[in-house]
């Protein structure tokens, strides 16, 4: 493929992993011998504090410390105090960061062997709340205006306050991206994949969690509960998190577990109101919930168990859907700086299948050969964080998971099955040589088997090793580089080795202005289904194609964050994004009316990604708003991508702290594609209305979904948009 970077060996020698890999291996064990030094070297001085409130000059808890370009990091306690002990003597700054505060940096200060130094600081609030702490895009945590890609913050405080049932519908708010049918996309890298192959790696807590089979996102395995902020970081990001990271990463952080025992209900009632032109039952169409929560220390072990149930009746004929998700949690030492811990999700879901509607006069229906087609499916996913090694200059992570999925189709034209499992483990370690550079090193490894009566018993292997450097070239100038080796092998096709390098500088020429610029490589190797599958859905017949290879992008970008006075915040970047070996059905070599995944298509995707936060008044009123400019290209064709809209806006209005609120989005007409060209598309626009009040430790909310009743196309076609819907929550604490 003209362009790629990628490179295979002779089928059926399976090795371990790929010579560049060994390269990059070999070169991370000597920089590893370099550090054993300074990691035992004797760190005699002492920093200590108390973090205040400007305005009130009360102590502040749980802000975090840290001190910018060492692994130093700490939260203040219960009287806001912090302290480093063993800090080598050098020269430092520190910064704190608390979410509806502006961050504050010392000057720099000089610190010598013996010493104990006191430093105290004041933390103003900010009128516009803002996110202040990543730790996605550069493996490591820092301050968002420190890191050289374009980046969104979702907080845990924002998820409530849009009262949504899973995480995937807020998303829409991020500024960058887009839900098409249930995919995400991320600057236009996915348009539409019916879930399979997903062009954006889903997270949790540094984990993946994609489906072993299809490599897909499950929103609805992800409890709201836990959540204490989604980070998005766009483009293309394989350079440390490998294979699927083409477009982007989404990593949902779960919250830490307090000393004192808590306990979370959250129940919520709705109705479908369908319009009456295209109303097909004359029953109520409903869904309803509800999730607990509970959390506690047992001695120095942080325990946490969630337990959600969802019904749905669904909006659409034949789409009644009901689920149960269990979580687990622990933490150990759950006092500690940098604890252990450990989670397990399981899911069992029973969906009803709506492929198209009947006709344009009757959408919410389907035709009669597919009524009571269903999926039944259970989901596994397990993962562990283990910190054998932290101390102020090293930090070692392993990181081991497990996926595995199962479904079973009960349609009327297949019974089609398919078990898969991935095995798979992260080590990583974290070095501060000396101040002012962070050397991350780190391996993953990952194997694949699926039993499947349309797939076959396929296997995967994935191996990759990544290294970067985060350099201070001065207290307002960083830049980052590294570069990750992935090699992927699947049964009866060649190992295919790819290469993908980084690079970002960021400037900041004074506290409230930060300049940003990257340039990345993004690697996506095919799934088992984009690569096995062998079936016949809905009259067309799909067949595997064993010389499938992954799909490849360059991805670069620059951008600017600027803070104006304490109420007005703004983002922006231009991107570009090129792509080779996007994979896509298309009909198979001679045989028109048989289709298989090909790589098929050579694009480029540029564009603007804007956003904007405003307090208007003060605690009374803010305002958010997002612009996303699209110009996508099949190099191929010359016609745009499919399912990409050029425009995409949000607004949304929040009032008396975001108890009351106004959400607007609107998405100009997809410019093309693929199914069924000729039927008519238009524009998408939807309002939602949000009404809150907060008694003691329960809040309560109402929302009305789709406000207008507006009636479109979810950008797929023949398949309608959610109607108006009214839904009732309460969320109580205690």
């Amino acid at each position: 493929m003209r362009g790629s970077t990628t490179s295979s060996v002779v089928p059926g020698r399976w090795r371990p992993i790929a010579p560049g890999a060994r390269i990059l291996a070999a070169w991370g064990l000597i920089v590893l011998g370099g550090l054993r030094p300074l990691a035992a070297q004797r760190a005699t001085a002492t920093l200590l504090g108390t973090v205040k409130d400007a305005e009130g000059d009360s102590t502040i808890a749980q802000a975090t410390v840290l001190v910018p370009g060492t692994l130093l990091r700490t939260t203040t306690n219960s009287r806001g105090d912090y302290s480093f002990t063993n800090v080598a003597p050098g020269r430092y700054t520190i910064r704190v960061i608390l979410f509806g505060y502006q961050s504050a940096t010392t000057p720099a200060i000089d610190v010598h062997a013996g010493e104990t130094r006191r430093i105290d600081i004041a933390l103003r609030k900010l009128a516009v709340q803002l996110p202040g702490l990543t730790v996605t895009a550069s493996q490591m945590e820092q301050h968002v205006v420190d890191v050289p890609a374009s980046q969104a913050v979702l907080s845990a405080r924002e998820i409530t306050h849009r009262n949504v049932v899973t995480v995937d519908e807020a998303l829409p708010f991020v500024p960058g991206v887009t839900m098409n049918h249930g995919d995400l996309d991320i600057r236009g890298a996915t348009g539409l994949a019916g879930g399979v192959g997903s062009r954006a790696l889903f997270l949790l807590d540094g984990h993946p969690v994609l489906s072993a089979d299809g490599g897909e996102i499950d929103f609805d395995a992800v409890p709201l509960l836990d959540v204490d902020r989604v980070e998005v970081v766009k483009g293309a990001y394989s350079a440390l998190y490998g294979s699927n990271a083409l477009g982007g990463v989404v990593n949902v952080i779960t919250s830490p577990i307090a000393p004192d025992p808590q306990t979370i209900i959250d129940a919520h009632y709705g109705v479908y109101d369908p319009p009456s032109q295209y109303r097909f039952t004359n029953h109520r169409l409903n869904f309803q919930g509800l999730d607990v929560q509970h959390s506690r220390r047992v001695g120095n072990l942080g325990t946490r168990l969630y337990v959600g149930r969802e019904t749905s009746d669904g909006f659409r004929q034949d789409d009644a859907s009901s689920r149960w998700l269990l979580k687990g949690k622990l933490t150990f030492p759950a006092d500690g700086e940098h604890p252990s811990s450990a989670y397990v999700v399981w899911s069992d879901e029973d969906d009803g299948n709506f492929f198209t509607w009947l006709s344009p006069s009757a959408p919410y229906e389907v035709p009669p050969a597919t009524i009571d087609d269903r999926e039944r499916s259970t989901k596994l996913s397990a993962g562990a964080t283990l910190i054998p090694l932290a101390n102020a200059s090293l930090l070692l992570q392993v990181k081991p998971y497990v996926e595995r999925d199962a479904t079973q189709n009960h349609f009327h034209d297949n019974q089609d099955f398919h078990r898969a499992t991935k095995i798979g483990a992260i080590a990583q370690l974290s070095a501060s040589p000396w101040h002012g550079q962070t050397l991350t090193i780190g391996g993953e490894a990952a194997q694949t088997r699926v039993v499947s009566n349309i797939l076959g018993h396929p296997r995967l292997e994935d191996e990759g090793v990544y290294a970067q450097d985060v350099l201070a070239l001065s207290p307002r100038v960083s830049m980052s580089a590294g570069a990750r080796v992935d090699a992927h092998r699947a049964t009866g096709s060649p190992r295919e080795v790819t290469l993908n390098p980084k690079l970002g500088l960021v400037v900041r020429p004074t506290d409230y202005l930060s300049a940003r610029i990257s340039v990345a490589h993004g690697y996506r190797g095919p799934s088992a289904i984009e690569q096995f599958v062998s079936s016949t859905q809905s009259g067309f017949r799909v067949i595997p194609n064993p010389d499938l290879r992954g799909e490849n992008a360059w991805s670069s970008e620059v951008g600017a964050t600027a803070t104006i006075g304490r109420r007005f915040w703004v983002d922006g970047a231009l991107f570009q994004s090129d792509y080779d070996g996007l994979i896509g059905p298309a009909s198979a070599p001679g045989q028109p009316f048989v289709f298989q995944f090909r790589n098929v298509q050579r694009a480029r995707v540029r564009g603007a990604d804007l956003s904007a936060r405003a307090s208007v008044v003060p605690d009374v009123a803010a305002l958010q708003l997002s612009y996303l400019y699209l110009d996508s290209q099949d190099l191929n064709t010359g016609l745009p991508l499919p399912y990409r809209s050029a425009h995409s806006v949000t607004a949304t209005l929040d009032l008396l702290g975001g108890l009351v609120g106004l959400d607007a989005r609107y998405r100009s007409r997809v410019q093309q594609v693929l199914a069924f060209p000729l039927d008519p598309r238009g524009d998408i626009t939807v309002v939602d209305l949000r009404l809150g009040y907060r008694l003691f430790d329960t809040i309560f909310q109402a929302k009305v979904s789709n406000l207008t009743q507006s009636h479109y196309v979810d950008v797929m076609e023949r398949t309608p948009g959610a109607p108006r819907s009214v839904m009732i929550t309460a969320v109580r604490s205690f």
